[in-house]
């Protein structure tokens, strides 16, 4: 019986050893599968404070514009293009057309706008009067909208 006692302790260890090795490499091992999402915003559009003039306009004189652009968006934006969609008349002495003040177009900049913030960009010679404007266009006050194109700048 000694000798089957014997036996089973060596069979017993060799299978407890085999069993515990094998345990250990299982504990080792780790596998899994999963997805992470991320939700990415929605671009809002940028404003400007209004276009303002530099220097009084008479019949063929040009000024500077200045205009404030906002950005109420997370990221910094590169403004590239500042386009006139259409000036208005107000106050003259008389009929005055917003056709008698033409915005030179801005084509080409790099007007760099901080994220959530505002920057103030003086446009040289880009509003002037024509050199035939009505005289009711005397006193008058010109309002100039304008379209932005830019892109985020990260």
């Amino acid at each position: 019986m000694r000798k089957s006692i014997k036996r089973a302790v060596v069979v017993g260890t060799a299978l407890a050893v085999t069993t515990g090795a094998g345990a250990a490499y299982a504990a080792w091992v780790a596998k899994g599968a999963g997805e992470a999402k991320a939700q990415a915003v929605s671009a809002a559009p940028l404003t400007t404070g209004g276009v303002s003039l530099t220097a009084d306009l008479y019949p063929g004189a040009a000024g500077d514009a200045k205009i404030t652009i906002n950005n109420p968006n997370s990221y910094k934006v590169k403004v590239t293009d500042i386009t006139a969609t259409g000036v208005t008349a107000s106050g003259g002495l008389g009929e005055c057309l917003g056709s008698n003040v033409v915005f030179a177009n801005q084509t080409g900049k790099n007007i760099e706008v901080p994220a959530k913030g505002n920057v103030q960009v003086t446009l040289t010679n880009a509003v002037s009067m024509i050199a035939d404007a009505q005289d009711g266009c005397q006193g008058a006050t010109f309002t100039v909208a304008v379209s932005l194109t830019g892109a985020s700048a990260a």
